[in-house]
Parts: C-alpha cells; sequence; structure tokens
C-alpha cells in the first residue's frame, strides 16, 4: 500500500508573477525606490515576501537584513480599470521623488496595468524627463508577462545594460550572482568563507544587495560566483556569461557547493580558474579534516543504525547519492531507497543511476514500502509520510552550502536518532 504523504511535488514550472521578482532585484539597493504600477495587494504580497527568509537567517546565527527600500503602489482601483490609471502613476511618481528623494526608481506594471493598457513606459519616459533621474521600466504585466524568475533576471540584465561601466580590476575581488537568502544567507556566507582560502573576497551580491551608486563599480571585480542551479539556472548562467564577455568578469564555473562532492569539485575548480591548483588541494584537505574530526564526535550515537530514503522529488532537484554518502560516513547502513509513485519512469531510472554510484542497497516502490519504513530507525524524506511512526528527516528542497552545510545535515541525522520517545515526526536541517 502507497504511504499516505502531505505532499507531492509534480510541478516543474512554479505559477508566481513577475513583480516579485522586479522587487526582489531591487529590494535592498540602497538609494533605490520601486513603484508597483498595481492595486494595493500587490505590494503588500512583495513586501512579506521576505518574512520567512528573515527569521531562517536569524535562527541561524545571521545578521538581521538591512532596511528594504521604498516599495510605493499606484493603488489602482476598479474605477481606473475602465478609465486607465495612467494618471494615478503619475500622481504616485510625484509623491516617491518628493517623499523619498531617490536616486534611481524601478517601476513595474501589473496585470491589471497590462489588461486596460495603460502606457507605462510612456509615463516612465517623461517623469524621467521631469525629474532628472533615472527610471527604469518593466512593463511586463504581473502573471502575463510570465513569472518570478523573468522579472527577477530581465530587471537585472536592464540594470547591467543601463548603468554597469567598465573598470579597472580589483585583484581577487569577487561578486556573487543571485539570491538565497542575501549576504547573511548561509549559501553567501559559506561561499564567502571558502573562497577566503584563496586570498579572494566578496565584495557584492548582485542583484538585489548593491547600493545603487556601487552598481557601475561591480564589473571591478574579477571574479563572480553564481548561487545555486536550481529553478531558472539557465538565465542564471547567461547572466554570468553576460558579465564574463562584456566585463571580463570571470566566472569561477558552472558549479557551485551543495553536497560534499559538489563542494569538493568547486573547491578544486576555484584553484584551477585562479591558478591556485596547489593551495586548492590544501584547501579540500583542511575542510575534508574539519568533516572527519566533526563525525568522529557524532558517530558513537550513529553506528550500526538502518534508515531508508523515501523519495518522490525529481532528479532536477533531488540526488539520493549524495544522502546515501553522508549516511555511509555515519555507520548508518541504508535498507532501501523507496521511489513514490508520484515520479515518472525516466525519473524513477535516473535516481536508480545516481543512487547505484554510491550503494547497492534495495530500490523499491511506494507502494510496497511500509514494512521497510516500519523497521527502519530513521527516513530520510523529500516528502513528509505521516502514515508510519519513524522518525524522519525532512531533506531540504534547497540544501545547505559547502562544509558548513554537510556538517548541519550529520548533525541534523544525529540528533535526530538521539530524540527521545517512538511517536515519529519530522525533524529538519538548520544551519
Amino acid at each position: 500500500m502507497e504511504p499516505k504523504t502531505k505532499w507531492l511535488l509534480t510541478k516543474t514550472t512554479s505559477t508566481s508573477c513577475t513583480m516579485p521578482g522586479v522587487w526582489k532585484a531591487a529590494a535592498f539597493c540602497e538609494g533605490v525606490a520601486v513603484i508597483f504600477h498595481s492595486p494595493l495587494g500587490c505590494t503588500h504580497v512583495a513586501s512579506f515576501m521576505d518574512m520567512g527568509a528573515r527569521f531562517r537567517v536569524l535562527a541561524d546565527g545571521g545578521k538581521e537584513f538591512p532596511h528594504a527600500v521604498p516599495l510605493i503602489s499606484s493603488n489602482l482601483r476598479e474605477k481606473d480599470s475602465i478609465f486607465g490609471g495612467a494618471d494615478r502613476l503619475k500622481d504616485c511618481m510625484k509623491y516617491t521623488v518628493e517623499t523619498y528623494h531617490p536616486k534611481c526608481i524601478i517601476v513595474a506594471s501589473s496585470c491589471v496595468a497590462g489588461v486596460i493598457g495603460d502606457d507605462v513606459e510612456g509615463v516612465c519616459e517623461d517623469s524621467e524627463m521631469e525629474y532628472g533621474i533615472p527610471i527604469l521600466c518593466m512593463p511586463f504585466a504581473g502573471f502575463l508577462g510570465g513569472e518570478y524568475g523573468d522579472g527577477y533576471y530581465k530587471t537585472a540584465n536592464a540594470i547591467l545594460s543601463r548603468f554597469f561601466q567598465k573598470q579597472e580590476k580589483v585583484r581577487g575581488r569577487v561578486v556573487l550572482l543571485g539570491d538565497q537568502m542575501g549576504p547573511a544567507g548561509q549559501y553567501a556566507r559559506e561561499v564567502s568563507r571558502i573562497l577566503e582560502k584563496f586570498g579572494l573576497e566578496v565584495r557584492y551580491q548582485f542583484p538585489g544587495y548593491v547600493p545603487f551608486e556601487e552598481w557601475k563599480e561591480i564589473p571591478s571585480s574579477e571574479y563572480s560566483v553564481m548561487l545555486g542551479f536550481a529553478g531558472n539556472a539557465g538565465e542564471l548562467v547567461k547572466l554570468a556569461d553576460r558579465l564574463e564577455k562584456e566585463f571580463d568578469v570571470k566566472s569561477l564555473g558552472n558549479s557551485f557547493p551543495v553536497g560534499w562532492q559538489a563542494t569538493k569539485e568547486w573547491i578544486l575548480k576555484v584553484g584551477e580558474m585562479t591558478g591556485q591548483e596547489e593551495r586548492a588541494k590544501e584547501v579540500l584537505s583542511e575542510e575534508e579534516s574539519d568533516i572527519e574530526n566533526y563525525i568522529s564526535t557524532i558517530k558513537d550515537r550513529t553506528m550500526g543504525k538502518k534508515a531508508a530514503i523515501v523519495t518522490g522529488r525529481p532528479p532536477r532537484w533531488y540526488n539520493p547519492g549524495e544522502t546515501a554518502e553522508s549516511l555511509s560516513w555515519l555507520g548508518i547502513s541504508i535498507s532501501s531507497l523507496i521511489l513514490l509513485d508520484n515520479l515518472k519512469g525516466e525519473e524513477k531510472a535516473l535516481l536508480t543511476e545516481n543512487f547505484r554510484k554510491v550503494s547497492d542497497a534495495p530500490i523499491i516502490d511506494g507502494k510496497d514500502s511500509g514494512p521497510v519504513m516500519d523497521s527502519s530507525d530513521i527516513l530520510l524524506v523529500t516528502n513528509e509520510i505521516y502514515s508510519t511512526k519513524t522518525k524522519q528527516l525532512f531533506i531540504p528542497m534547497i540544501p545547505l552550502a559547502g562544509t558548513a552545510g554537510e556538517k548541519a545535515m550529520l548533525r541534523a541525522i544525529a540528533h535526530l536518532i538521539c530524540r527521545y520517545g517512538s511517536k515519529g515526526g519530522i525533524a529538519y536541517v538548520e544551519a
């Protein structure tokens, strides 16, 4: 019988809106103001979008987020959908300039503005002439113009096109590309820590976290690093390629240190790209020793235990081989890899291939998995199971980065095994 799960991931695309993506690309860029030509509720959605990330960063011991830039709505009303809302956008522009005195304004249009046909670009051009400050128009019409990633990357490219200038290179300077909860997030912190071992300094994180006055200086970076490759990864690669082609900001490879295997490959890649191959070997040895020393402090609690890996997450998002490797370090045997029935045939085949590279444990269908799950000490799951009392660890949708991320995974497994009681429940990986 198929186990009962709380949710199953079957979608390959989101159904989001371009406007929060536009906002995210400028949200913490001092000197900027963002206008949504939209009903008031759209700004509410965007302004609260980062609340979860903010609390996550604080829980992980990171620094508080900086204050976000002003986000203002033109507050389109019902009658504006009949008579047009261009005048409301003009009034909103005037209010924004007089109240916040921004050095740059970014305007995003909503689906309402798109449906009624407001000339948002014309208003932006006239306002730029009137107020004498740059105004970027992102006329994507909310849901009509694409999804979150489209708004995010198109805004990043618009900023690059208009404001970036060729600069003399600062040796060892790095720009991070992407978000992942910003400079205080685990990704940026861990990447910065490792890069420091090569004498490299992270100076910028683009888009979203560089003050307006410094946008033109970003090309002074010698290297760029892409923060992860989940979701709309192709656009992130294109952004890195564009920086390299137009401004000679060399990309440190289309790889990222998520999972220990990828971390090792990334460290060696950094050494190769920066001409520090021997230093890369030293850094890798230091990081391996760090993990080995940590494992020695928890292995007495995990040795001899038995775990099952349960996944309904497609291989685009998850590689069970990495989880199997972590379990082997802790002396935990794998009772089976359980593939849930929401997975397609080709997805099951690729998950099987990835798993077989590191483990010969049985692979079974979800419908036959009840006895195996119930007899395991813990389950490592991508989908929460509520038809078992076995303790579960939820494998993160976005894994933590680098050596610190791998240690966090190992620590979570050890803590779960030591958790008192036999009522099951689920635990999560925290930095």
